[in-house]
């Protein structure tokens, strides 16, 4: 009986292995069957004539087509075989359709995204599209829908999701555009209620000191310093009567996590003659990377006998080239960080909840039933009600309805205007399609093949009222109120050929007087990435390529080390053992971000702790009407914060504090208990263990087993958010690029997590290591070892 057990136990194990190994191997094959087509002929609807699409050994892909709209088709092919689960997910992210795939895990953002109601306005975006561009939308669409339609299955996210992926369309495209206003400006304007309650609670004096509007750091194109506000009198706030308790020791507030630089020099400030353009888009890092190399191969509409070439990066969901070089100009884009949302005061009837007053008169607000489908879940139905300004989407302070206006909300600032960036030939040219452009308003920098440099908003900038602060919400139902059309193109604010032959720009404030107030201040970054690259730039008479890539990957702490210093002091002649400890460590310091450097993380961690104490001095107003505040970004703080440091004013000291230098010493204590919580000596706190990234595909959280094929490996990094190396985890330069337009085989583009989205591509990843180490991959493809024919079906 026994022996018959152990037969039968035996034959079930061989069973189940061999079960499990089907499944295994059906799971293989069915992946397998989802990887994109490298080589083949295809014949295709859709087609004028025929096209290629070809590939380097990182998976660059190069189109080649008799014309323009046959190259958005073959682009479309390739982006939809590649790249489908990414558009989809760009598409949902806007219209609000994530929880169809997700489930309600998704609803808080689906939500926040349908107030907008943007599947209902593209239809009218797309309206408004010229014919050409219109009809290089269509072609693309035909593409990607084809590209996903030859493949053997659907992408695998679908297989693991068990949903079918729906069909590309138009009006997607145009969605996949938006999705990058969610990512470049948020979509709530959060900081604006958050600066009213400010406004509304604080001592006008301590308001105006932190909202500061710079700091010594500024480094902007034009204009000079901004005037700084004196320090709150002890009549507005005195502390010398009251206790204010440690913060907890968790995490401090994170540093400003922005970052994009883009930086030119003039043809006479190059080796070879030439003008280049430098540009690294800080994003959120994911597998695969946001953009897709190409190089798109046509006759120039000008001269039919000659092609035009242009090459960079593309956005998938989308045919066009979003930065790069066509052989006459070059061209690369960093977040504005301008104010391009307002709230309005909605004055309400008295007598009816649903009527407001507007400068026309009195009107009804609209409401609109959305319907949000949720995977598991029954279908929830989402109420939006509208002005005419936009959406009704908070409440003031004083309990008053508030509609916001976005320039995302309307299509003159939506549109496929940066189509036409491919065949600018001037710097003249590619000006004039900036400032026709509809995207989320960027600093572009431009480099021509004539050796001249340029600065201007790429985007279009609403012309605002001068009887109302755009900081704050406001009453626009007078006449004469709110935005009043756009600025035409002469009168946005532009910098060409400086005299210093170098651009720079990085999130910061760019201009000043007239030009800043159109620009407006979105939260714009302190300037001291913008500073570092300036001075940079201005260290050498001439550069190359590989110097520029130097800057890039410019991860000095020039921002601490006065920070690193006042923490010396503090620490010199002290005998506590946890503080000794601090001071040993910090010997390290050799002025890098590095990994490997103790000195670089507890001088960094020692300037957020003083930062939160800080706030901690001006908070107990605004508990008192809000029991959880939260601060919003002030990105200009550091500035107010020194000069209490130097000046050390008595009526800001806390009462449980005798001096300056215990105020900061109890800093100094934060740091070493939240070391302590982790269970990390500081002789053992390096840098590179709190910068590892965490480069992850989407579904790798739902599937932790299958992380090592899916994720890029974890690297620890160097840089930090104040020097041009911007890096965190989950954050930092989504490409790198430095191009002289002409000149593009000197040039160097690299990015992270690789072109394709398909793990058992062997495109999956390439490049990344190279994006990892800041090696200088070349700008223009290489050899050419795969190739796929598109001809005209027929």
């Amino acid at each position: 009986m026994r022996q018959r057990l152990r037969r039968w136990l035996k034959i079930l194990s061989v069973v189940l292995v061999a079960v499990l190994a089907s499944v295994a191997l059906g799971a293989w094959l069915a992946l397998r069957a989802s990887l994109p087509m490298l080589d083949g002929k295809l014949a295709l609807a859709g087609l004028a004539g025929p096209a290629s699409i070809e590939r380097d050994a990182l998976g660059t892909v190069v189109v080649r087509a008799g014309n323009r709209a046959d190259v958005a088709f073959a682009l479309g092919f390739a982006h939809g075989q590649e790249r489908f689960f990414e558009m989809d997910l760009l598409r949902r992210r806007a219209a609000g359709e994530l929880a169809a795939l997700f489930g309600p895990l998704a609803l808080t953002v689906d939500r926040a995204a349908r107030v907008h109601r943007f599947r209902h306005r593209v239809h009218g975006y797309l309206a408004n599209l010229p014919a050409p561009h219109r009809e290089l939308v269509r072609r693309y669409v035909d593409g990607v829908n084809a590209g996903l339609g030859r493949l053997s299955a659907r992408p695998f996210p679908y297989l693991i999701l068990g949903r079918p992926p729906l069909p590309w369309t138009e009006e997607d495209s145009l969605l996949a555009a938006i999705a990058m206003f969610f990512d470049l400006q948020g979509g709530s304007n959060e900081r604006e209620l958050k600066l009213e309650r400010m406004r509304a609670v604080l001592p006008a004096g301590v308001f105006a000191y932190l909202m500061a509007p710079g700091t010594s750091w500024d480094a902007p194109l034009t204009g000079g310093p901004l005037p700084e506000p004196p320090l709150p009198p002890p009549e507005e706030i005195d502390l010398r009567t009251v206790e204010i308790a440690d913060p907890p020791a968790d995490l401090p507030p994170s540093s400003e996590g922005i970052g994009s630089n883009n930086f030119a020099v003039a043809g006479s400030h190059s080796l070879h003659g030439g003008a280049i353009v430098a540009n690294d888009m800080h994003l959120g890092l994911r597998v695969p990377n946001i953009w897709f190399r190409a190089q798109l191969r046509f006759p120039d509409a000008r001269d039919p006998t000659q092609e035009r070439v242009v090459t960079g990066v593309t956005l998938p969901g989308t045919p066009f080239m979003i930065v790069g070089s066509n052989g006459h100009v070059a061209w690369g884009f960093t977040n504005s960080y301008g104010d391009w949302m307002d709230f309005i005061e909605l004055r309400m009837d008295a007598s009816s909840s649903e009527r407001y007053r507007t400068p026309s008169g009195w009107k009804n607000l609209t409401v609109s039933t959305e319907e949000i489908e949720v995977r598991g879940g029954a279908t929830e139905k989402f109420e939006v009600r509208e002005s005419e300004f936009g959406p009704v989407t908070a409440h003031s302070h004083a309990g008053l309805p508030l509609a916001l206006i976005w320039t995302a909300h309307h299509g003159t600032a939506v549109n496929t205007g940066l189509a036409d960036m491919e065949n600018a030939e001037t710097l003249e040219q590619a000006l004039d399609v900036a400032q026709e452009s509809g995207i989320p308003v960027q600093n572009l920098l431009v480099a021509a093949n004539d050796g001249r440099i340029a600065w201007t908003p790429m985007g279009r900038i609403p012309r605002r009222a001068t009887n109302y602060d755009p900081r704050f919400p406001a009453d626009w139902s007078a006449p004469g109120s709110g935005w009043q059309g756009w600025y035409e193109a002469s009168e946005v604010p532009t910098v060409v050929a400086p005299d210093s032959g170098r651009l720079w720009t990085a999130n910061a404030r760019v201009v000043g007087g007239e030009a800043l107030a159109r620009i407006g201040d979105g939260g714009y970054t302190i300037g001291a990435r913008a500073a570092q690259i300036r001075d940079g730039l201005m260290a050498r008479e001439h550069v190359t390529e590989t110097d520029l890539l130097a800057i890039q990957l410019d991860d000095r702490a020039l921002f601490l080390e006065r920070w690193r210093k006042l923490l010396l002091g503090l620490l010199k002649d002290r005998t506590e053992p946890a503080q000794l400890a601090l001071l040993a460590a910090l010997t390290d310091w050799d002025g890098t971000a590095n990994p490997n450097s103790r000195s670089f993380r507890l001088v960094r961690d020692f300037r957020l702790r003083v930062h939160k104490r800080y706030l901690q001095l001006f908070e107990a107003q605004l508990r008192e009407h809000d029991a959880d505040w939260r601060w919003p970004s002030l990105p200009q703080l550091e500035g107010g914060l020194w000069r209490v440091l130097e000046e050390r004013p008595a009526h800001l000291l806390p009462k449980n504090f005798a001096s300056w230098d215990a105020w900061l010493l109890a800093a100094v204590g934060d740091s070493s208990k939240r070391l302590d919580q982790l269970g990390v000596a500081p002789s053992a706190a390096r840098w590179g263990l709190l910068n590892t990234s965490a480069i992850r595909h989407p579904l790798s959280r739902a599937l932790p087993g299958f992380s090592w094929l899916l994720d890029m490996p974890a690297e620890e990094l160097s840089g930090d958010q104040y020097m041009p190396r911007v890096q965190g985890a989950t954050f930092g330069a989504s490409e790198r690029m430095v191009v002289s337009p002409g000149r593009e085989e000197d040039g160097i583009l690299h990015m992270p997590g690789g072109q394709s989205g398909h793990p058992l591509s062997p495109f999956y990843g390439a490049g990344h290591d190279d994006w990892v180490r800041g090696k200088p991959t070349p700008f223009l493809p290489g050899k050419l070892v795969h190739r796929v024919e598109l001809v005209p079906a027929g």
